[in-house]
């Protein structure tokens, strides 16, 4: 067998915890239709009921009706798609219903082979140390060598760790795994943020991009792609301008690599989004979700230095 299939069989059993009974579905889409066949032979080979639904993902809106219709019964859902599933009412409510979901836009071969077979166990510890200490601050304060000075605000947020271990009922999660992340106060944190690593669904970044934030809000943008990125921002609602996430990648075997799903997870590594964060306990609602990545960050949470320009020293 391929190291594709043993990888997908592993994620099956090991990741989303998939029982003989239980009413299994891949959602995908046509271009990754030969990854998702990978992941119904091995759930099939499980003695698992394993359904493939293929459908258009249309970025920031909702799924098909028809995939929809599915998610409403199964189970067990991964969602093997080209865009992204995560912030759709579809998606919210059955994740609410119960169903245990991995959602998994953008995934290829290389990086189900690489980062599926991670010590998930480990990144379950270092994650949940620091959601707890997320859940807990009142702040967080980013600074890097490139210019990053911001500070951002979230008591009374609960930090939420990524693990991989989706077996819970109404469980839902990336995969590949491995970030600690909370909603931070969507109205406030003042500062710069240089990103140069990754802004995704827009471009690696080759020259650093600089933002400023008054408010929660990004209010000036610098740099040899600022007037592209006004532009990328410009097509969303106007709460896509708004902080809605601040993450910690946990995942040691994640390189950057051009792929939201992966670049966010990279240990050393943290990421701001602005968007939509109503599926991880925040109050804002938009049409888009993007991180922003940032390399050899500090980060004090409170008064305590958990990142030291990329190293974890908690």
């Amino acid at each position: 067998m391929s190291k594709t299939y043993e990888a997908a069989k592993i994620s099956i059993e090991s990741c989303m915890g998939v029982k003989p009974g239980e009413k299994f579905l891949i959602l995908t889409d046509v271009e990754q239709i030969d990854l998702a066949k990978e992941f119904v032979k091995a759930g099939n080979d499980l003695g698992v009921e394993t359904v493939m639904v293929c459908g258009p993902v249309h970025q920031g809106g909702e799924m098909p009706a028809l995939s929809k219709a599915a998610i409403d019964q199964a189970e067990v859902c991964m969602m093997i798609t080209t865009g992204s599933y995560t912030h759709t009412k579809g998606r919210a409510e059955a994740t609410e219903r119960g169903c245990r979901i991995a959602s998994m836009p953008g995934i290829t071969e290389e990086i189900v082979q690489n980062t599926l077979g991670a010590d998930y166990d480990e990144v379950e510890r270092i994650g949940t140390i620091l959601a707890e200490k997320l859940t807990k601050a009142e702040k967080i304060h980013i600074t890097t060598e490139a210019g990053t000075d911001l500070t951002l605000y979230c008591g009374g947020r609960t930090g939420i760790a990524d693990t991989g271990k989706l077996t819970e009922k109404g469980a839902f999660g990336n995969l590949p795994a491995g970030e600690a992340m909370v909603a931070p106060i969507e109205t406030k944190g003042d500062g710069k943020l240089v990103v140069d690593g990754v802004i995704a669904d827009f471009k690696v970044m080759e020259e650093p991009l600089t933002l400023t934030f008054q408010d929660g809000r990004i209010v000036k943008t610098e740099g040899p792609d600022a007037e592209t990125f006004d532009a990328f921002v410009a097509q969303f609602e106007d709460t896509a301008k708004q902080v809605c996430e601040f993450g910690i990648g946990t995942n040691p075997t994640c390189r950057i690599m051009g792929n939201g799903l992966v670049d966010e997870k990279v240990f050393g590594t943290i990421h701001i989004a602005c968007g939509n964060n109503l599926f991880m306990g925040g109050q804002q609602d938009c049409d888009m979700h993007y991180d922003m990545i940032i390399n050899a960050p500090t980060v004090w949470i409170d008064e305590e230095c958990v990142i030291d320009h990329g190293n974890h020293i908690y």
